[in-house]
This record gives C-alpha cells, sequence and structure tokens, in this order.
C-alpha cells in the first residue's frame, strides 16, 4: 500500500503542469526583487509584476513564437537547478491566444495561495519546463513560450481550455530544491520508551530503517513517537511539508514504499500532523515513527476515486522543508 494515497492527501495542488507526465536539504534563492512596473520581453509579451507576486500578462496581437523559448526576467543568486531536484516554484500558465476575447490563465499557483512542487527533469512536467528550468537559478523569475510539441502534443489538454494548436506561455518563479537524498540532521531524543515500537536504526540524518515489527501490537488510531528533534524553523500546519519516508507492513514486516534516494514527498503539513501528533510545536528535521491501523475500503465519491482496504502499516518521516 502507497503512504500518499492512504492516510495523506499529497500536496502537489492538482495543476494542469504538475499532472503532466544543493547539498542535501533544501536551497532557496535571494533574487533581487524587481520593480512592479510592466517590462517588455523579447517575444513582445509584457509582464506586470515583482518576483513573488502574481503577473498580469499582455500578449501581443501576433502570431506566436514557433518554437520554445526561453528568457530569465529576473536573475536568482541561489543555487542551480539540477536534474532530478524536486524544484519548489510558483507560476502562472496563460495560452498566446485568447479565449473568448479574453486572456485565458489556465492555472496559476499565485493564485492558490501556494507553490508547486515537482521533480524536474525527469519527464514528469512537460517537455517544456524539463529543457528550460533545469540550470537556472533558484531566485530568478523565468518567461518561457511552449509551442504544442513541448507542451501537451496535438492533443492538447481540454480540461484546462489547451487545444492541439495552443503555445502556452509559463511565468515561473524559482523558489527552493530538494535533492533525492534530502535530509535535514537534528538530535536524536533521549530516554525514548522503546517498548512495544518497532526494532530500527535510528541515527539523525542518516536514512532510518524499519529492521522488524515482531511484537508490535496493531493500534487503534495513528500513534507516534518523537525519534530526532530538529532544529529548524517551526512546523507551520499551514504550510506543505517536504518528506522522506520508509513504509513497513506491519504483519508482514515488508517495507512498501520509500522515498529515500528518489524523491522527497510534498504533503499537507495538517495532514502529517494528523497521524504524526507529536510533530506538533516540533521544528523542520524532525523525525517521527508511526503506528497506523488498517483501514477498510472506501467507495469513490465525486472528488475522490475509490481506495481499497489497507493493512495496518509503520512509517517512519523525516520533516526535511516546508513551503
Amino acid at each position: 500500500m502507497h503512504f500518499r494515497s492512504r492516510f495523506l492527501v499529497a500536496a502537489l495542488l492538482g495543476s494542469v503542469v504538475i499532472l503532466t507526465a544543493c547539498g542535501s536539504g533544501s536551497s532557496s534563492g535571494g533574487s533581487s526583487s524587481s520593480a512592479a512596473g510592466t517590462s517588455a520581453t523579447s517575444v513582445g509579451v509584457k509582464i506586470k509584476g515583482a518576483v513573488g507576486a502574481k503577473p498580469t500578462l499582455t500578449v501581443p496581437d501576433t502570431a506566436a513564437p514557433r518554437t520554445l523559448t526561453q528568457q530569465t526576467l529576473v536573475e536568482g543568486k541561489g543555487a542551480t537547478v539540477a536534474k532530478g531536484d524536486t524544484l519548489v516554484a510558483n507560476y502562472l500558465g496563460q495560452t498566446w491566444a485568447p479565449k473568448n476575447n479574453e486572456p485565458n490563465v489556465f492555472d496559476s499557483s499565485f493564485s492558490r495561495g501556494a507553490p508547486a512542487a515537482f521533480v524536474i527533469g525527469v519527464g514528469q512536467v512537460i517537455p517544456g519546463w524539463d529543457k528550460t528550468l533545469v540550470g537556472k537559478k533558484l531566485g530568478s523569475r523565468v518567461l518561457m513560450t511552449v509551442p504544442p510539441a513541448d507542451g501537451y502534443g496535438s492533443a492538447g489538454q481540454s480540461s484546462a481550455g489547451i487545444s492541439g494548436t495552443d503555445t502556452l506561455i509559463f511565468v515561473v518563479d524559482l523558489i527552493g530544491t530538494y535533492k533525492p537524498d534530502a535530509t535535514a540532521p537534528g538530535t536524536v531524543v533521549s530516554g525514548v520508551n522503546y517498548a512495544g515500537l518497532p526494532k530500527i536504526t535510528n541515527v539523525a540524518g542518516q536514512k532510518p530503517t524499519i529492521i522488524s515489527t515482531a511484537g508490535v501490537k496493531v493500534p487503534k488510531v495513528p500513534t507516534s513517537t518523537l525519534l530526532v528533534a530538529g532544529k529548524g524553523a517551526k512546523i507551520n500546519a499551514a504550510k506543505t511539508l517536504v518528506l522522506q519516508l520508509v513504509q513497513t507492513d506491519l504483519a508482514t514486516n515488508k517495507n512498501t514504499h520509500a522515498t529515500w534516494g528518489e524523491a522527497p514527498q510534498t504533503v499537507a503539513a495538517q495532514s502529517v500532523l494528523g497521524i504524526a501528533s507529536k510533530l506538533t510545536g516540533q521544528n523542520i528535521g524532525s523525525r517521527a515513527i508511526v503506528t497506523l491501523p488498517a483501514a477498510a475500503a472506501t467507495p469513490a465519491t465525486s472528488t475522490a476515486a475509490a481506495q481499497p482496504a489497507t493493512p495496518p502499516d509503520v512509517l517512519i518521516i523525516d520533516v526535511v522543508g516546508q513551503f
């Protein structure tokens, strides 16, 4: 059973871009913030708004570029985005051609009030993003125009009002990155009562392992124990957390999911704290072990897919960042 489809809802924000197929820890870019005035670009698009604020685009009444174009509107001073990084960004997407004589903004993390996170450079987002954003510096604001071949192809994306001939415009603010092995070491909690817990390894700043679940009782509700106290900022229940995880089936001792070395998972903080209460009031860099009861199957609803029944699980959750 997969962690992300069970007790938590992954905070990938359901965007059109995301759904298309710096050391360790996070890096964030300080940028020289641009003025909030209107600036013209090399493709003729005029952009109003400072880095960090929702931009407003004025598109010329001319043919769209036929090839992928990119322009760094504001150069950041942070780390360089690398292939395989989990990139945190704010963005606005708009078609070059208006719809019903109005600008067609089809997606905007600015409007949702929260950045998005996705693995860059490995085919998890549209090709135009992979080709453009790898190599850019955090803190930058980037403009790109994306023809169908580097976007959604000849099929378009009808749910977003994108046809197979639409050229897309994106303004992207690059906020932070997390490496596949991201970690945020804290201090191992002394005096932990390990009685009744699985046998584990617990070294701060290193991947934990669940060695054995023998003798662990199945709880009736999620139970958690703090293993490592972080040294970063306070965990904010209103934000999205960046997590490294290991998950094991309590009954079979079979490892069912791990993010270490692949890509951290981003999850709404409220969902994490709902099952790992011992993380409440803790700091980034904290680690908790969580024992989860079995979950009954749930039918599909208008807003969620059906979920099969799942066995009891053990999770070790490392909070490596938030945004």
